[in-house]
C-alpha cells in the first residue's frame, strides 16, 4: 500500500510546496531515504511519474533505498519496484516508460541513460564503477575505475542479469536471463538482437519483444483457445512496428 508520510515528505523535499502536492512522486512499503539530491522533471508533471516500491509484497518485502546526492532527469514515467536500491552521485536519465524490477541494485557514480520502454529485470545489478581502482604492477599504471553507460530504446533485458561500466546497447535490444553480463559497446550490431552469457554475446538475431498490449492479450487467448498450436502467425504484409510498439 502507499506509504503516505513518505510520499508526501518526498515530494514537498524534492519539488517545494506547489509542485510536490501534484505528487509526482508515488512511494509504496519500506524505504530508507538517506538522500534526496536534486531531481529534475523534465516532462509535463503530472502524478505517479516516478513510482517507487511499486509491486510491493506484503510478506518480508525488503526495504527500498533511495540514496541520490547526484542528478536525476526523469522524461517520462518510471517504476522502480520494491526492494530496489539506487544510489547515484552522478546523472541519471530515465526517458521514459522504464521499469526496474524487484531488487534491482542501481549504482552510478558517472553517468546513465535508460532509453524510453526499457525494463530491467528483478535482482539485477547496474554499476558504471568498478568501486575500486587496481595497479598494474608492471606498467605502474592505474586505470580510471568508471565509464558511462547507455541503454537504448525498447531493451528487454532480463533477471539476474549484470551491467558493467562502459556497456552501451542499441535500440530494440533483449539480454535473457540469468546471469548475463553486459561490459562494453554492442551499438554495432543488427537491431532485434538476443544476448545471452557470461559475458554475453549474440545467440539470435531478428527477434522483437512485443509491446503492444492489445497484440498480447490477443495472442494470450488465441493460445488458450487452441492449446494444441505452438505458433501465433502474422500475415506477411503484417506491420511490425505497430504489433510490437506500444
Amino acid at each position: 500500500m502507499i506509504n503516505i508520510f513518505s510520499t508526501l515528505r518526498f515530494n514537498i523535499q524534492a519539488f517545494g510546496l506547489v509542485k510536490g502536492l501534484q505528487f509526482p512522486v508515488f512511494i509504496y512499503g519500506k524505504i530508507k531515504i538517506r538522500e534526496i539530491g536534486d531531481i529534475r522533471i523534465v516532462c509535463p508533471i503530472r502524478r505517479r511519474l516516478l513510482v517507487i516500491g511499486s509491486n510491493h509484497s506484503t510478506v518480508a518485502a525488503p526495504y527500498t533505498v533511495f540514496h541520490n546526492t547526484g542528478i536525476i532527469e526523469i522524461h517520462g514515467r518510471v517504476f522502480l519496484n520494491y526492494g530496489s536500491v539506487l544510489s547515484n552521485s552522478g546523472l541519471i536519465v530515465f526517458h521514459g516508460n522504464n521499469l526496474f524490477g524487484n531488487q534491482t541494485d542501481i549504482n552510478i557514480v558517472n553517468r546513465i541513460e535508460f532509453g524510453r520502454n526499457t525494463s530491467i529485470g528483478f535482482e539485477s545489478h547496474i554499476t558504471d564503477n568498478d568501486h575500486h581502482y587496481v595497479l598494474d604492477v608492471m606498467t605502474h599504471k592505474v586505470s580510471r575505475n568508471n565509464a558511462p553507460i547507455t541503454i537504448g530504446s525498447f531493451n528487454w533485458i532480463g533477471s539476474h542479469c549484470f551491467i558493467k561500466k562502459g556497456t552501451i546497447t542499441p535500440d530494440n535490444f533483449i539480454v535473457a536471463s540469468p546471469c548475463s553480463m553486459l561490459s562494453k559497446d554492442y551499438s554495432s550490431l543488427p537491431p532485434n538482437t538476443v544476448m545471452a552469457g557470461c559475458p554475453a554475446h549474440p545467440v539470435k538475431q531478428g527477434i522483437r519483444r512485443i509491446y503492444n498490449f492489445r497484440e498480447e492479450k490477443r495472442i494470450k487467448e488465441y493460445f488458450i483457445k487452441h492449446p494444441e498450436v505452438e505458433y501465433f502467425q502474422y500475415d506477411e504484409d503484417a506491420n511490425l512496428d505497430e504489433i510490437c510498439r506500444l
